[in-house]
């Protein structure tokens, strides 16, 4: 018998978790990777929380959710 699973979005888990969530506003020269190694989060975490495709198009002044 399967056990019944709950699926979570990202603000009810932060609720769960007591997760908070950083803005950042894109500087020039900021790169995904390098905004993401200097908050100890993966590339492809940020990427998600952010909703962004290709990690090569950023926007200065873009706003930016970085969760821990």
């Amino acid at each position: 018998m399967e056990k019944n699973k709950i699926a979570m979005n990202d603000e009810l888990m932060d609720q769960v978790t007591g997760g908070s969530i950083l803005p950042y506003r894109v500087q020039p020269g900021d790169t995904l990777g390098a905004i993401a190694k200097k908050y100890h989060v993966t590339l492809e975490q940020l990427m998600a929380w952010n909703n962004i495709k290709d990690p090569n198009y950023l926007v200065v002044g873009q706003q930016l959710k970085i969760k821990f």
